[in-house]
């Protein structure tokens, strides 16, 4: 079973956040392709190289980074304000 790198989150009734992560699962018998399907995710799979960009989400929004949308943005320039009409 492989994970998709596909991943989600599920909130309980008592407030916990749970991540769900998508596996690929073989059919019976080995007849065609895996059958994806979503389950809790284990401590194991933030081992796996495919939820590598979730870790490095976490690892950012920890350091205090800002994300790559704001880095992005230049600031606008100030426009001149207006001078009255009599002065």
């Amino acid at each position: 079973m492989s994970l998709t790198g596909r991943f989600w989150f599920r909130r309980t009734w008592t407030g916990r956040l749970i991540l769900l992560v998508e596996e690929e699962r073989p059919r019976w018998f080995g007849r065609g392709a895996g059958k994806p399907r979503w389950r809790n995710a284990k401590l194991m799979d933030f081992a796996e190289p495919e939820l590598r960009p979730l870790m490095t989400m976490e690892k950012h929004h920890r350091s205090g980074a800002t994300s790559a949308q704001v880095r992005t943005l230049r600031p606008v320039p100030s426009t001149p304000e207006p001078k009255a009409a009599n002065g």
